[in-house]
């Protein structure tokens, strides 16, 4: 019989990597993104970082200059994202200050509180939901 041990890889990509539960990505709220707004959820994603910069400022000018799509339609994701509940605004933007808004993952833990999971009582029109039955 052989001793032998399972070879672990020690290749690892510059930048690290981030997490996606299954859960999340098998959901309801998931599964009625465009590819747009999925490519939007996921450049917020990378943007967050655990303990240290959980809070993410994204203007629809900046998401659609780092995706390369047009601004209105990321503004157009950003509401979509936040509607189906995959993110929260923190703090509105201030224009003057050239300040942008402030997001957060309902699906990752923010400030030392296990996520809200908000997007997770998503349902897609017409499920779940009785027959009318006009009287």
């Amino acid at each position: 019989m052989s001793n032998s041990k399972c070879k672990q890889s020690t290749y690892q990509r510059e930048g690290g990597f981030f997490k996606f539960d299954r859960q999340v990505y098998r959901s309801a709220a998931y599964s009625s993104l465009t590819p747009i707004q999925r490519a939007a959820l996921m450049h917020l994603l990378l943007h967050y970082v655990p303990h240290r910069s959980e809070d993410i400022g994204m203007s629809n000018r900046r998401l659609a200059l780092e995706i390369g799509i047009n601004k209105d339609t990321a503004g157009k994701a950003l509401r979509r994202l936040e509607e189906v509940g995959f993110i929260r605004l923190v703090k509105e933007s201030h224009w003057i200050y050239g300040k942008s808004r402030i997001y957060r993952l309902t699906f990752m833990n923010y400030q030392g509180r296990v996520p809200s999971d908000e997007w997770s009582r998503f349902q897609v029109d017409g499920q779940g939901r009785p027959d009318k039955v006009d009287g």
